[in-house]
């Protein structure tokens, strides 16, 4: 089985994420009433909690489930960093306009600069970590991102084995 260079990096964010998941399951445990007796901020601030911490585990486990179908580094390494930019983009909007949805309702955030700061900060990385690519990219030519999405189209025709 072929070994990507920081696998034990990755390994140390999933477990993190495991960990960060399990303290929300705490969360939930130990609150004494019942999940209809919830503050609607307190279910979003857990949709929070419960999204970032399984996105963290599942993008860090991506290239190391990439890399099982004996792939090479780059390519594996481009469509996790593009995964990586698509979630946090979309789930930092999501999250986002549940958040104004709920400050329109009349349920003000418990700390008041906190949610659009969050939102702020993992919008800004998700850009960052796609311009990072796009740049890396660039650099090589037409670049990984090109060679992926037209190496997926080729043999989307072909129907044969890919890598």
């Amino acid at each position: 089985m072929n070994s990507i260079q920081h696998e034990g990096f990755l390994l140390g964010i999933a477990q993190i994420a495991v960990t960060l998941a399990g303290f929300s399951g705490l969360v939930v445990a130990i609150r004494g009433a019942s999940p209809t007796d919830w503050h609607r901020r307190d279910i979003w601030s857990l949709s929070w909690m419960f999204g970032s911490s399984l996105g963290a585990l599942f993008l860090t486990l991506l290239p190391l489930l990439l890399i099982s179908f004996r792939l090479h580094a780059g390519p594996v390494w481009t469509v996790a960093n593009l995964a990586m930019c698509a979630f946090m983009i979309v789930f930092a909007v999501v999250m986002a306009l549940s958040g104004r949805r709920l400050t329109r309702l009349g349920h003000q955030p418990r700390v008041r600069y906190f949610p659009a700061a969050a939102t702020f900060l993992l919008l800004v990385c998700g850009l960052l970590s796609g311009s990072q690519e796009l740049a890396y990219s660039r650099k090589r030519g037409l670049g990984s991102s090109f060679w992926v999405w037209s190496h997926a189209c080729s043999c989307r025709r072909s129907r044969s084995s890919c890598f």
